[in-house]
């Protein structure tokens, strides 16, 4: 069975590159091609302004990484992640999953500015928070990449409340993140690849003191995970996801898993839940990275084209934080740290 996903994933990753997505009506359509005669500098730039911001905080890969997961979760792939809160509209930076650990803001708006200066109205940031994310997990070692598939726009509006309804938390377990994935219609196998991004970022301590009693893993990891996390410590304190190779983009977070040492319940619960798809997919991906980066790159794409806003819906915001038309209402944005 695990050789089977492997296949599907490296046939299924050429064949996404190639099909246009579309979902409601001809200009509906994503495409790797979309920016090629209106940006052809994009691929270029967001590289370039990648690079420079994970060489200069590794742990910010991981960060962009997770800013695309939290928007396309919520109401689909729209940049509403972005949006400051106005006097209607609180923003999703400030639902529970998503306080003190969102993270990356400044990068995108700094590769906003980046293009604008290139193509002026031309990419949005739907777009840009794709492209970020998976410039982010190459930069940090994921080979092979993927191919990003572009035609989004920028949505009108956020909603804190879905954002707080939709988005799993870090107590999930198996059935409930297979649940918040399908809800967005992602599979099994999406969930296992996705989750593989933790083998980079960090988790603060609050959330670490959590799952010290957690059976599922193994009793010497609970010790240590104590000894790094006490009482006493600031609950802002990080540590990271893998203790092995935290900042590459690597399969030891699936090693770690088989290993009883997944420091958060809902990566621990895609091994300690034994099913006849995540078992022997975490089994494979543990025993073969290339397995694990191909799917990985083939859910990216999955995720990636959840409710994009294409043709004449939403639009390209000048600013990632602030809607065209209603700009003068935004409040100042607010970027807090913690998690990832």
């Amino acid at each position: 069975m695990a050789a089977s996903f492997r296949d599907g994933a490296v046939v299924g990753l050429c064949l996404m590159a190639m099909v246009v997505v579309g979902s409601i009506g001809v200009e509906a359509q994503l495409s790797n091609t979309f920016y090629d005669n209106s940006c052809p500098q994009i691929q270029d730039i967001v590289k370039s302004e990648i690079r420079k911001a994970v060489k200069a905080e590794a742990r910010m890969a991981a960060s962009l990484i997770r800013l695309h997961f939290h928007d396309c979760f919520v109401n689909g792939c729209d940049g509403s992640i972005l949006l400051n809160s106005t006097p209607s509209m609180p923003s999703e930076q400030f639902a529970g999953p998503n306080v003190n650990s969102i993270r990356g803001l400044d990068v995108i708006d700094t590769i906003k500015a980046k293009l604008e200066d290139a193509c002026p109205g031309t990419v949005s940031c739907a777009d840009i928070v794709a492209i970020a994310s998976r410039d982010s997990a190459v930069e940090a070692g994921l080979t092979p990449g993927y191919p990003v598939l572009f035609g989004r726009r920028d949505s009108l509006t956020a909603s804190q409340a879905d954002a707080n309804k939709f988005l799993p938390g870090p107590g999930s377990v198996y059935s409930g993140l297979k649940a918040s994935f399908e809800a967005v219609g992602l599979d099994e196998v999406d969930l296992v690849a996705l989750s593989g991004a933790h083998t980079i970022g960090r988790v603060r301590c609050v959330i670490v003191r959590g799952f010290l009693d957690d059976q599922d893993t193994n009793a010497q990891f609970r010790e240590r995970n104590a000894r790094i996390c006490p009482p006493n410590v600031d609950a802002r304190k990080l540590t990271d996801l893998d203790l092995n190779t935290p900042d590459k983009f690597d399969n030891q977070y699936y090693k770690n898993l088989l290993a009883g040492e997944g420091i958060i319940r809902s990566d621990q619960t895609l091994w300690s839940t034994r099913g006849p798809i995540n078992t022997p997919l975490v089994t494979n991906f543990a025993s073969d990275p290339t397995a694990f980066a191909t799917q990985f790159g083939r859910s990216s794409i999955r995720m990636g084209n959840i409710k994009p806003l294409t043709g004449k819906q939403g639009e390209i915001r000048k600013r990632c934080a602030l809607v065209n038309k209603r700009s003068v209402d935004a409040e100042p944005a607010i970027t807090l740290f913690a998690s990832q």
